[in-house]
Formats: structure tokens, C-alpha cells, sequence
């Protein structure tokens, strides 16, 4: 077969995960290409707040082993079969703390995010976190590819760190939160008066990654659709891709690592294999995320799994079918908030990992869900990017939200049963009374608390429902991606049915069933497992690891 293109390793997606391989790769002595469908460098990632979780970090010191993580996701993630088995956590762990490291020995940087793991009361758990982010980054050091550096355009574009959100959504309540809004402030004003394009979350992290694969002259194609894999015999040896509006075949002499992402905005596989209501415009995955590859992969064989699971996010959307915000727990973890099904019955603990909330409202038919808030909380909280104390009328008049003077009034204006809403009220405002959840639990545990509000006695995360007006808000499960796709194993090669290797075929992130199982551990995990067995798949490839 005659190639247009040779190479090593070819990457199919530029999201998390890719240059991690890349530079591996490039380490070993060997040649790598990333080819991006988008037009810009990134994927869900770069949409994404730009967090890792990765066990037994540098930051972490002696505070993390290998032993305490391996028990945490034990304990919380229990059997959920091979594509969470202990071979495949172990290389996680294991092989995340080298990857960091890896990283940094390239210019990467780092730094640590103290966001508590989401069960740091399980076995194992931190309550200090295990999370990583990356320090601002000013996009204009990418020169000619500063506008080729993907972000979500919904979020403003103010330089703030996404671990900085929940604080700053405190301003009006905690000195901590009003210390955070004057430094943001500032660093509006330093952008402003140096010209710096100052971003964080997802953009300082592929920014900074870009950067760098830039800087070791890492191939990029953009605007570079894989098509199909190319085989010889049951061996993967390149991949047919478009290019400037012509095919190309590019030879992998070593693997293809699919990076591609999930297929969260792909509507015939969500139908097919995720839970019902469902629907591909509820999510903030990037505009690439359609599922092609896991379909290449399949059709050569391949095993899929935890197909129905996805990053579930519950979000608020406008009438228009715009994004209203993200909810849970950031917003809904505060006082003076619950979140019901049309019975008037809560659903879960308000305040607890965003995964976890969504598959509840599956289980409890609660699609939408409703969030009842109080005065005080519109007082006092934002509610999605929208700042405390302001409720635009607009909202009321377009029906995104609901405003009553009574709990039955705002339960008929939602189609919920009114003495069920009523009872639930009142059963929640004597828990808020003594700061004991006794159905939930809320407001318990380290992750809780962080996303309540600790001025507030004597649960930071309890407030009674009882000044009017009352306003109540639809919520529905988005996601930034899907959970499942192909199953791979502890080198992220991928697997057929009967648990035999796809020859020089490897996979990353949201295009493989993921090794979290069904559960979100904590903030950055999709994101930390993607970069890890990147990393994992070019050492393997290059034989550095077999």
C-alpha cells in the first residue's frame, strides 16, 4: 500500500491525552502525529475546567501512596467488570504519577487544586483532594495558533480558575469569597493594561500543552477527520483521514491511539444505548464528539462497554435551547435549595458529585427535575454565571423560571403534585433546623461542605424553604461526555470480545469504557485517566512498557 504520510504513532483527537503520548513518543526516538477533526486544538478538554485527578501527585507528598488510592477506588467503585479491573486501576495509579512528572520535565506546570475528593468520607478518600490544575495561561504565547485553541464560548471570558467559581460565588457572604472577587478584579485590570489574554480551566492546560508540543515540533493537522482505520491482516497500520478536502492515508508503523472523544452529540448512538429521556442537545462536549471511531473500532471487532453512562452534569437550558448553567452542587449544595421529581420528592443529596446526581434523576424518572429555591439563596448564591441578588425578569417572563408566593403555587406552575412538595418542604426545613440531613446525609462530608457555605450555621449546606417568593427552575442531565465506548486493557490497547488485543490498536478518554466504572472519584478523574493511558499507550507502543 503506498502512503501519503508515514509515522510512528498516529493520534486520532487532540483532546487530553494527546500530547501526554505525543511527547512520549517523541522521548523514545520515535515520530507521532496528532490529527484534529475540529478546527481547533483541544477538544472537550479545553470546553472543560482543566482539571486532573491524579493519585499520589507531587503536590500530595507524603500525604498519598499508591496503597490509600488503590483502596479509595476499590472501596467506591467496587466490580463493575473489565473496564475498571484491578489490572487497569492499578496502571492508573501507577502510571498517573509518572505522567505528571513526565510532563513537568517538559515545561508543563502544575499546581494543586485542594478540591476534596467527591466521597472523601469513603476509604481511602482525601479530604484535601487529589486534584490538579494548571496556572493561568496567556494564549497569546501561541502566536499564530492563539485562535486555534479550542474553548467554550458559552463560558466569559474572564481569567479565573475554576477552583476559584465557588469562592468567588461566595463574595457576598465570605471574607475568603470578597479576597477572591478583588483578585480577579485585578487580574482583569493587569490583562487589560498588558495586553495578556489571561485564561484558565481547560484553556490554561491544553494552552500550556500546545505550547509545548509546539515548541518539540510535534506534527499537528487540524481540520483532519480520521475516516476509517486502514488494516493489514488483524494488525491496525494507519489511518484514512481527509485533508483540504482530500483523502489521505497515513501510516502508523507502530499503533493508532484513538483519542477521539465519546459520542455525546451523536443522536443515533444515544438513542441506541443510553437511558431515556436523552437528548445530544443537553450537552457541552465539544462539536466533535460523535462517536465515529468507537464505530471504526467495532467494526474490526472491538468490545464496547458502559454504554449507557456519561459525565452527567445536571444543567438548567433556556427556552431558546441555549445553556442556562450548571447546578449541581455548585449552586444546588448551597442553603436554602432542593431539587424535587413532579411527585415533590428530592432525589438525592443536592450537594454531592454531579455524576452521581444525574444517574439519580434517571433511576427516579426525573427528567426534568426541579429545582425549588428560596429567596435567600437568589439573595445570596448565584445561580449559574448569574451574580447573587439578581433574578432577571426576563427569566420569569420566558418561563425558564417559575416565581410564586406560595409552595403550592409554584408546585402547580410546575406540573408538581403540591401536598408532596409541601411535605417534602417541611420535612427538609426541620433537617435545616438542626443541620442534620436524615434522608441524605448533606452536608456531611469534607466534598459537601466545600460546595456549601461556611458562614452559614449549622450545616453550611441546609436552609430552610420558607420566605417567599419561591422560584423553582428545570433541570435536565447534561453531560461533558460519554462514559463508555471501547474496552481497553491496563496498556490501553483495545479488545475484542473474547479479551484478545486489536494488534497496534490503543485508546484514550471518552472513546473507551471508562476505568472510574460508573462513579465520578473526584474533579478532573475522565480528564487524569485520559492523559494517564495516553501515556500509557505510547509506552507500550514503543515498547518501553509491555
Amino acid at each position: 500500500m503506498s502512503w501519503h504520510e508515514s509515522y510512528d504513532f498516529v493520534i486520532i483527537g487532540s483532546g487530553g491525552g494527546a500530547v501526554s503520548a505525543a511527547l512520549a513518543v517523541k522521548e523514545a526516538g520515535k515520530s507521532a502525529l496528532i490529527i484534529e477533526k475540529q478546527a481547533r486544538f483541544g477538544g472537550s478538554t479545553a470546553y472543560s475546567g482543566g482539571v486532573l485527578w491524579i493519585p499520589n501527585n507531587y503536590c500530595l507528598g507524603r500525604r498519598d501512596t499508591p496503597e490509600k488510592a488503590a483502596l479509595y477506588l476499590d472501596s467506591l467503585l467496587g466490580d463493575v467488570g473489565p473496564a475498571s479491573s484491578p489490572a487497569r486501576r492499578r496502571a492508573f495509579i501507577k502510571r498517573g504519577t509518572e505522567m505528571i512528572d513526565f510532563l513537568r520535565r517538559h515545561g508543563m506546570k502544575f499546581k494543586h487544586a485542594h478540591w476534596p475528593d467527591y466521597y472523601s468520607d469513603e476509604a481511602g478518600g482525601l479530604a484535601e483532594g487529589r486534584s490538579l490544575i494548571s496556572p493561568m495561561f496567556d494564549v497569546n504565547r501561541l502566536g499564530g495558533w492563539r485562535d486555534r485553541l479550542a474553548r467554550f464560548d458559552a463560558w466569559p471570558d474572564v481569567p479565573i480558575a475554576v477552583q476559584e467559581f465557588r469562592a468567588l460565588g461566595l463574595a457576598k457572604r465570605t471574607w475568603k469569597g470578597r479576597f477572591t472577587a478583588l483578585r480577579v478584579g485585578m487580574r482583569m485590570a493587569f490583562k487589560k493594561a498588558t495586553g495578556k489574554l489571561l485564561r484558565g480551566s481547560g484553556n490554561a492546560i491544553q494552552g500550556r500543552l500546545l505550547e509545548i508540543a509546539l515548541r518539540e515540533r510535534v506534527p499537528i493537522l487540524l481540520s483532519t477527520p480520521a475516516q476509517d482505520l486502514i488494516t493489514e491482516g488483524d494488525r491496525v497500520t494507519g489511518v484514512l483521514a481527509e485533508h483540504d478536502g482530500k483523502q489521505i492515508r497515513i501510516e502508523a508503523r507502530l499503533g493508532v491511539l484513538i483519542n477521539a472523544g465519546g459520542f455525546s452529540r451523536n443522536k443515533e448512538m444515544r438513542d441506541l444505548y443510553q437511558p431515556k429521556p436523552i437528548d445530544p442537545g443537553w450537552t457541552l462536549a465539544n462539536p466533535g464528539d460523535t462517536g465515529e471511531m468507537i464505530r471504526a473500532g467495532m467494526q474490526l471487532g472491538a468490545a464496547v462497554d458502559l454504554m449507557n453512562e456519561a459525565w452527567w452534569l445536571p444543567a438548567s437550558m433556556k427556552p431558546d435551547g441555549s445553556f442556562g448553567g450548571l447546578h449541581v452542587p455548585s449552586d444546588a449544595g448551597k442553603p436554602h435549595v432542593i431539587i424535587v421529581d413532579s411527585n415533590g420528592n428530592r432525589i438525592g443529596n443536592e450537594a454531592n458529585a454531579y455524576m452521581e446526581f444525574g444517574q439519580k434523576m434517571f433511576a427516579a424518572h426525573a427528567v426534568p427535575a426541579w429545582a425549588i429555591i428560596e429567596s435567600r439563596h437568589r439573595r445570596n448564591y448565584p445561580w449559574g454565571s448569574t451574580r447573587p441578588g439578581n433574578t432577571p425578569e426576563d427569566w420569569i417572563e420566558s418561563g425558564y423560571m417559575k416565581r410564586a408566593e406560595t409552595i403550592e403555587e409554584l408546585a402547580r406552575l410546575c406540573g408538581i403534585d403540591a401536598a408532596g412538595l409541601r411535605a417534602t418542604v417541611d420535612r427538609f426545613n426541620e433537617f435545616a433546623r438542626v443541620g442534620r440531613d436524615d434522608d441524605f446525609k448533606r452536608g456531611y462530608s469534607a466534598y459537601n461542605r466545600y460546595n456549601g457555605d461556611s458562614s452559614h450555621r449549622p450545616n453550611a449546606c441546609l436552609g430552610t424553604i420558607e420566605k417567599p417568593p419561591y422560584y423553582a427552575v428545570a433541570l435536565y442531565p447534561s453531560d461533558v461526555g460519554t462514559a463508555g465506548g471501547l474496552l481497553t486493557d491496563e496498556y490501553a490497547r483495545v479488545l475484542r470480545q473474547d479479551g484478545s488485543a486489536i494488534t497496534n490498536l490503543y485508546a484514550t478518554g471518552n472513546s473507551t469504557a471508562s476505568v472510574m466504572g460508573r462513579h465520578y472519584p473526584g474533579a478532573g478523574a475522565s480528564i487524569g485517566a485520559s492523559f494517564t493511558f495516553g501515556y500509557i499507550a505510547a509506552l507500550h507502543a514503543c515498547g518501553s512498557n509491555r
